[in-house]
């Protein structure tokens, strides 16, 4: 992922504080090739719910472009960069990065990758570029 697409999840994150952000990262061969900032309706501080609507419009226009969901991203305004127990119940794209951006520290926001396994998430590395 490069360094742009990462500090537009940052941004995001922080624009949307005290709630949570969230969006998908859409793209070709496990390569990043857009940030797609996504409307959390409701909004909240501890949990986020992608806009259905926005889902299809941009499921739609991602298969037009040949493109397929490489990752989706979210905030914890004031916790871990690791997936609460909200985010292991509601998560069920195998094979998609789930990137979880830490705002504890609004002055170095923290952001980590996982992967959906039977047992839960498994951390990934993830490369900026």
């Amino acid at each position: 992922m490069s360094r742009a697409f990462r500090d537009m999840m940052i941004a995001h994150a922080l624009q949307e504080v005290p709630n949570e952000c969230c969006g998908l990262l859409l793209g070709r061969d496990g390569v990043v090739e857009r940030v797609v900032a996504m409307k959390s309706d409701p909004p909240a501080p501890d949990r986020y719910y992608m806009d259905p609507v926005q889902q299809v419009e941009v499921f739609t226009e991602m298969q037009k472009h040949g493109q397929s969901l490489i990752g989706i991203y979210h905030s914890h305004p004031q916790g871990p960069a690791g997936p609460s127990g909200a985010d292991v119940h509601m998560a069920y794209h195998r094979g998609v990065a789930y990137f979880i951006i830490s705002l504890a520290d609004a002055d170095n926001p923290g952001v980590r990758a996982f992967m959906l396994q039977d047992d839960g998430f498994e951390e990934v590395r993830c490369v900026v570029t």
